[in-house]
């Protein structure tokens, strides 16, 4: 049975894309005989895209405008060694650009409207195609961060050691659940420093949900970044990874979650972003 993960950190430079590309490389590596796909749903920054398909023609925008198959954005991981992939059991789905541009309000519900249905059709063929899908969100919570967790049978939340991290994913983790019904995978703390004390924030994090793991933080990840690697390919060994890779020892073992009712959840979802930016359909 496949399952759905939407990643997801409700502020930017949480490491949530760090998260999503490791949780992804290491499932392919401890099921190589399992399809897995990552999504990226992030059409702002793109940093999926990218670091492990830079070369594409068809993208989840062009999906989304009608422009292109499914099949056609979906990609082998382009990460190699020497001639070899790295991860041949591992797609990429890019993000291309923002797929809902600003729009006439009549245009955006309009938008969303086929959104829904492209994402109800796709997801349903991807399941079949996929055992593991991850997709990483945006960062803002807007109508593509919603329509982009919708679609997810759990949400895997990344937030920092800090107040302002955790309570702003904490509120947003209770919205989604209360709204959606989108139950948590768990919650990753991420960026954490050496010799600091996680015992409270250890304890604050899992009001959101059961945390899974702890990321330190590590230059590993920067260096990778300036490369443009994902830090668990670059730096498999270092901390960081070696971190996210117990993270996603947890989840395979973790029990899957029951299949997602994705066209109530997308209505109700598109209905909301309706109403939120106050646009008649």
């Amino acid at each position: 049975m496949s399952v759905v993960y939407s990643i997801v950190g409700t502020k930017g430079g949480v490491s949530k894309t760090t998260v999503a590309m490791g949780l992804s490389i290491w499932i392919s590596t401890m099921r190589p005989k399992e399809r897995v796909l990552l999504v990226d749903g992030d059409l702002h920054v793109r940093s999926v895209e990218l670091k492990m398909c830079p070369a594409r023609d068809a993208t989840l925008a062009d999906v989304f405008a009608g422009k292109r198959s499914w099949e056609d954005a979906v990609y082998t991981c382009q990460l190699v060694s020497g001639s070899e992939l790295l991860y041949p059991n591992l797609a990429v789905m890019p993000a291309g650009r923002r797929f809902l541009p600003i729009a006439k309000s009549g245009e955006i519900a309009e938008k969303l409207d086929r959104a829904r249905s492209v994402l109800e059709e796709m997801m349903a063929e991807l399941r079949e195609k996929f055992h593991t899908i991850i997709v990483d969100t945006p960062a803002s919570v807007g109508y593509e961060h919603i329509i982009l967790t919708a679609i997810a049978d759990q949400i895997l939340y990344v937030c920092e050691a800090n107040d302002d991290s955790i309570n702003s994913t904490l509120a947003t983790a209770k919205g989604l659940e209360d709204f959606m019904k989108v139950e948590p995978a768990g919650v990753v703390l991420s960026k954490v420093m050496k010799g600091f004390n996680t015992r409270p924030w250890l304890k604050k994090a899992s009001e959101i949900a059961q945390v899974l793991g702890v990321v330190p933080f590590d230059e590993s990840v920067d260096d990778a970044f300036r490369d443009n690697l994902p830090v668990a390919a670059a730096y498999p060994d270092s901390k960081a990874s070696l971190a996210i890779k117990e993270i996603a020892k947890k989840i395979l073992k973790s029990s899957p979650p029951a299949p997602t009712k994705l066209s109530k959840r997308l209505d109700f979802a598109v209905e909301r972003v309706v109403e939120r930016m106050n646009v008649k359909k």
